[in-house]
């Protein structure tokens, strides 16, 4: 019976050694998304946001985590803020609007975490996470219909911090 017990004990700890917790922030944007957006909910673009991708200052091209042949790029402003991001194979990219900002010092290089709704015909459609710490950049996409995740990372293969998009 200890035998048992022992091997059910080991088992739950192992099983949730390589799970990823989520923080609090990223469990409280997900909720408010969902919130946000149980009824499709309309929103209106700041005029100042209209017309932001022609104000790129450089571009980073990221590649999925699972599938290498999808590849992303994000138009980002002289103060890097992301403005834009279109998938490889679109014809137009899609609106970003900034949500929020979390600065983590540590480590060799801080960490800064930068929150983007998708603005997608003029409604909420999903929620960007941007990561940077020293020249590694990440994006984890929450697509909204369905609350699926997407994971990339920079594709250092392709002029990363650009003046021109990779694709």
């Amino acid at each position: 019976m200890r035998k048992i017990f022992l091997i059910l004990t080991l088992f739950s700890i192992f099983s949730c050694v390589n799970k990823k917790e989520k923080t609090s922030t990223e469990l409280e944007m997900q909720k408010e998304f969902k919130k946000n957006n149980s009824d499709s909910l309309d929103i209106q673009i700041p005029k100042d946001e209209i017309g932001k991708d022609s104000l790129a200052h450089h571009y980073i091209c990221y590649l999925d985590n699972e599938t290498s042949s999808i590849k992303i790029w994000i138009s980002f402003t002289e103060k890097d803020k992301a403005i834009g991001i279109k998938y490889k194979g679109q014809t137009d990219s899609i609106q970003l609007i900034f949500d929020k900002e979390e600065y983590i010092e540590g480590g060799a290089h801080p960490t800064i975490i930068k929150y983007y709704s998708e603005l997608y015909n003029g409604k909420v459609n999903g929620i960007y996470k941007l990561t940077h710490s020293g020249n590694w950049d990440y994006v984890e996409y929450t697509r909204g219909k369905d609350g699926k995740i997407f994971n990339f990372t920079i594709d250092h293969n392709s002029d990363p911090y650009g003046k021109k998009p990779c694709f």
